[in-house]
């Protein structure tokens, strides 16, 4: 059977329509991830694959439209009003604003740097970072992953989301064999176990983890896990600065503020939380 031109012009529109769409995201992309501010008209061609003349064509569109906009020498294609606009708005939903003012609010109460972070398998990425204002300070990094085990908020995770590890008493083999005597390297790693049980039952009861710099750094960080409304995306904020400003006697006081800001990010929306910032 075969198809009338009625139905061959109805269709038409409608696939250069969609492919016309295609065509003007894959400019505003190339635009929004040009590393120099915009892109010129070659350039843009050459990122799309379009020809020039079709690039110049919805460029013109994109531009009336205000998506995008030209630069003051005419030559580079920016973000437009209106997809500055979009941009904001998008970032409102993802709840970042109201994680930057927390955030804010922890550092500026503590005199540290707050930041909150992801765990992804054994490792915890930073997310968002406030800086202290102090002079001497943590740079907080979001976006470096830390193993769960140096660092705060991977203890405060592991502390509030994994259960106690299996006990043997001192010497005693794998196994249950009591007899074969004890082995150093078995009893080395109980001790360590055991450290880190102490560690983990500690940070259950205060309610925050606290872990010193074991890399000479002279870091100490307090980090307590915020409820994300998912079991399947686990969260941690924290605190970190010298450890001669964040004394054990200031600890307590230091970890209520932190507690209380993890309570204040509870159910944060899903697009922060899985970092798509």
């Amino acid at each position: 059977m075969t198809e009338s031109s009625t139905d061959l012009a109805s269709r038409t529109p409608r696939r250069s329509g969609v492919q016309s769409v295609a065509r003007a995201a894959a400019l505003l992309g190339a635009v929004v991830d040009s590393p120099s501010g915009g892109a010129t008209l070659t350039e843009l061609s050459k990122l799309t694959g379009l020809n020039v003349s079709t690039v110049h064509r919805l460029l013109g569109t994109l531009c009336a439209e205000g998506l995008l906009c030209r630069s003051r020498e005419g030559d580079r294609f920016q973000p437009g009003p209106v997809l500055l606009r979009l941009g904001r708005r998008s970032l409102a939903s993802t709840g970042l604003p109201e994680v930057t003012a927390v955030l804010k609010e922890l550092a500026d109460a503590t005199g540290e740097t707050a930041s909150i972070g992801m765990r992804r398998g054994d490792r915890v990425l930073v997310l968002v970072s406030v800086q202290s204002e102090q002079p001497l300070r943590y740079l907080g990094e979001p976006g470096v992953s830390v193993p769960l085990t140096r660092t705060a908020m991977g203890v405060a995770l592991l502390a509030f989301d994994t259960p106690s590890p299996p006990q043997r008493t001192p010497g005693q083999r794998r196994g249950g064999d009591e007899q074969a005597g004890p082995d150093p390297t078995e009893d080395a790693e109980d001790a360590e176990k055991w450290s880190w049980h102490v560690r983990l039952l500690a940070a259950q009861f205060r309610g925050y983890a606290v872990l010193d710099g074991a890399d000479g750094s002279g870091l100490r960080g307090l980090a307590a896990p915020v409820d994300s409304g998912s079991p399947y995306i686990q969260l941690a904020v924290d605190i970190q600065g010298p450890a001669g400003r964040m004394t054990d006697d200031r600890l307590d006081a230091l970890g209520a503020r932190v507690v209380a800001a993890a309570d204040s990010l509870r159910g944060l929306p899903v697009a922060l939380a899985l970092g798509q910032l």
